[in-house]
């Protein structure tokens, strides 16, 4: 009878078992959570902004995020806060309207919004490793002597050194390098392992301790022994470790075509202290009229610039006076654009300007490359461009039209700040040596001295945008001449059915040359338009030929010549000093947390090339 109820029970587990098997089944076979956000690893999702978490680990994160998504599959309301919903209803139709695929896709997104803001409000010490969160299993890092002091065994295994104690001296090594010091001691010692002989000794302001049977070590000076680059971040209390040297490696593995074409240019390397370029542009413009019969009309362009790593200083000469109203862009057609955005005021001022104005029309232009911010502006012949928006102001026409620099946000421009100007001039000036350098060069300076916890989820973002136009797998090659052609619909997001958008380019690592073109084209129920670019030459000679074509309506070639040669003359950020200045929007002015005034260079000159 014993032996028959056993049986019976274990018949009865085997089937409660497989009862649950379903559910055990669907929970190991749920994708990780890098997966579920597109990433190919948790090292690659750690490495990007979605995944840029200071606090928590992946593993750490990964428990959260298993676990806000079962929360907010039964109680969707958990997740309204982060996007503005009411109610179900509007989360419904945020759905329908393809703000998220499915009610799934709105979990994993609020589960990763949850996940930042337990983040944000953490109030513990931290300490970021190369990009990753360390994780410290059994005691935390604190603070003493106003240094961030950590638990050395945890930091030393996460840089994947050994460790050592031995009464009262604890040694760490790695990469064939000692790193000692004691309890209580005030100086570090680095000993080279093969020869016995020290390489360094270092005092240290806060000398180590125990607590709680844990070894607390000043974080800055053991990394920093270690050949690292430490940071602060003081927002979210986080010590930001990273080997820069690695860093820069690791990208550079991606690169391996174009930094062998960037070391073929002429003088590169030299390490110019700027640049002085000349950019001549002509265009020539046609408007087809099959009554009338077909009209052109032309015009020209200079602009002389200084440009550096860090600032654009520029003048812009134009003979615009034979252009008809119909060649300027008509922002006003486009609803998100606003008339008081500067490039639609610019080109309406154009428009309305007469023959003898455009003749001769003067632009100067200067601002320095901190991301965001503003850049400055003068030209008499524009100051009409205040007139009729919100910022119509007779005393400003006034002294613009007597000289006055304009301060412009970028946010008031329809083309947003870029760097494109100084990373270009960084490269033509031999200051870097490679793409790798260039990213995490560009990447420290983002984080705008405060934001360093976004170092290596901003340069792994870059180094992914530079891979899909320029990565090694991209070439073919023949001999020293390697081709890519890409289709950028993908990259660009754009509409396949109604759009178009390839590039394809040679670079020749024998001499330092680049030839190539880019064709995108645009069709909807009214209108269908072509544009193709055809390049050629070097980093400080290049030549441009672009054609845009609007099917029965317009034909427009514009081609650009660029020569560059260094100079000892550095470009000015700002106006000279004394010049009156004055704001195309008041409210729009940006200062750091030292309280100085953000300026950055933004893609203007895309209005006149």
């Amino acid at each position: 009878m014993k032996k028959m109820k056993r049986f019976a029970s274990a018949a009865l587990a085997a089937l409660l078992l497989a009862g649950s098997a379903p559910s055990a089944l669907a929970l190991d076979t749920t994708p990780p959570m890098y997966k579920q956000f597109g990433y190919d690893s948790a090292e690659d999702f750690t490495r990007s902004y979605l995944g840029n978490f200071v606090h928590f680990d992946y593993d750490t994160a990964s428990d959260m995020f298993r676990r806000y998504v079962q929360q907010l599959h039964a109680d969707p309301s958990l997740g309204f806060s982060y996007f503005g919903l009411e109610d179900m209803d509007t989360l419904y139709r945020y759905i329908d309207y393809g703000q998220w695929k499915d009610m799934d896709d709105y979990c994993r997104q609020a589960a990763r919004e949850m996940i930042q803001t337990a983040d944000y409000r953490s109030e513990q010490l931290a300490v970021q490793l190369n990009g990753q969160a360390v994780k410290f299993p059994d005691a935390q890092p604190e603070k003493a002597n106003n240094r961030t002091m950590v638990p050395f065994r945890a930091i030393a295994e996460a840089l994947g050194a050994e460790v050592d104690y031995n009464a009262g001296a604890i040694t760490a090594k790695k990469n064939g390098q000692t790193l000692a010091f004691s309890l209580g001691g005030k100086q570090l010692t680095i000993t080279d392992d093969s020869t016995g002989k020290v390489i360094k000794t270092t005092a240290v302001d806060s000398a180590p301790y125990k607590k709680k049977g844990r070894t607390y070590v000043p974080v800055r000076f053991f990394a920093e022994g270690f050949g690292l680059t430490v940071q602060w971040e003081n927002s979210v209390q986080t010590a930001v470790l990273y080997d820069r040297d690695a860093l820069i490696a690791d990208i550079d593995s991606h690169f391996t075509v174009l930094n062998q074409w960037l070391k073929a240019q002429p003088s590169y390397g030299q390490n110019a202290k700027a640049l002085s370029s000349t950019i001549n542009v002509s265009t020539d413009y046609t408007l087809y009229d099959s009554i009338a019969g077909d009209k052109s009309y032309r015009a020209s362009a200079k602009i002389n610039a200084l440009t550096d790593e860090n600032a654009a200083e520029v003048h812009l000469s134009a003979d615009l006076s034979d252009l008809p109203s119909e060649y300027y862009p008509n922002y006003s057609s486009i609803p998100s654009v606003t008339d008081d955005s500067f490039e639609w005021s610019i080109f309406r001022t154009l428009r309305s300007s007469d023959k003898s104005t455009l003749k001769n029309l003067q632009v100067d232009l200067c601002g320095s490359d901190s991301g965001a911010g503003c850049f400055y502006m003068r030209s008499p012949a524009l100051s009409e461009m205040y007139r009729g928006t919100e910022k119509d102001r007779p005393e400003e026409r006034t002294a613009m039209k007597n000289g006055a620099w304009v301060n412009v946000a970028t946010m008031d421009t329809v083309f947003g700040a870029t760097d494109f100007v100084e990373r270009w001039s960084e490269l033509a000036q031999g200051k870097v040596n490679t793409v790798g350098e260039s990213i995490v060069i560009n990447s420290e300076k983002n984080t705008y001295g405060y934001e360093w916890s976004k170092l290596f989820a901003d340069a792994y973002e870059e180094c992914r945008n530079w891979e899909a136009l320029a990565g090694d797998s991209l070439f073919t090659r023949s001999g020293s001449r390697y081709t890519a052609n890409i289709d950028l619909q993908d990259m660009l997001g754009s509409d396949p059915d109604t759009s178009t958008s390839t590039i394809k380019y040679t670079l020749d690592t024998s001499n330092g040359s680049i030839s190539g073109s880019t064709s995108s084209s645009y069709t909807n129920w009214y209108t269908q338009s072509i544009t193709t670019i055809e390049f050629s030459g070097k980093l400080r000679s290049l030549s441009f030929t672009r054609t845009e074509q609007v099917k029965n309506k317009s034909k427009l070639v514009r081609r650009s010549t660029l020569t560059a040669s260094p100079t000892d003359t550095a470009p000015a950020a700002t106006p000279p000093k004394g010049s009156k200045i004055i704001l195309w929007d008041t409210e729009s002015t940006y200062y750091d947390e030292d309280g100085n005034e953000i300026t950055d260079m933004s893609d203007f000159l895309s209005t006149f090339l």
